[in-house]
């Protein structure tokens, strides 16, 4: 309890074991929201992982379909979309610890990275598959645009943080 709250508690009347009692219960209040905040932060991070490596799998067909026009527009939309909710999700958690921060700093670029590996392997594997059907756009630099615009709401929320 801050110091000038507690001196407003006594000139109120509190005695000290009440005092001592009430921070003993916003204290147990405030682990309990850490412990809370430390699994929103590792279930928040599992779904944005899974479902980043769900449109990887799925924009695959895609590349054949789609020119190349429309196929960046698309992978630009979709990846400045997830970047922004991991964004939100992350950042809307309460309490973050110095790990948590570390992870997000490293999780974010890996993520982007495993996503570009997924979508290069399995567009090769697809085509494989499909003999008549040539792929008609580069899968690798699919991903990098998909990589990089995941990355940047990131990017931008970091300097915008700096600054302030």
């Amino acid at each position: 309890m801050k110091k000038k709250r507690r001196l407003e508690l006594i000139e109120k009347g509190w005695t000290e074991r009440e005092l001592r009692k009430a921070e003993k219960f916003m204290e147990h209040d405030v682990q309990q929201s850490t412990s809370f905040s430390r699994v929103v932060f590792w279930s928040a991070l599992i779904v944005i992982i899974f479902a980043n490596l769900t449109v990887s799998l799925i924009v695959v067909p895609f590349l054949i379909v789609f020119s190349a026009t429309i196929l960046y527009f698309m992978m630009i939309l979709l990846g400045v979309s997830f970047g922004f909710l991991y964004n939100h999700l992350i950042t809307s958690v309460g309490e973050m610890h110095k790990s948590h921060h570390f992870w997000t700093n490293i999780l974010v670029p890996i993520i982007a990275i495993v996503n570009l590996v997924i979508m290069f392997f399995a567009s090769h594997f697809f085509i494989s598959k499909l003999e008549s059907h040539p792929i008609t756009q580069n899968p690798l630099t699919a991903g990098i645009v998909f990589a990089i615009a995941f990355v940047v709401p990131y990017a931008i929320l970091k300097l915008l943080s700096k600054k302030s």
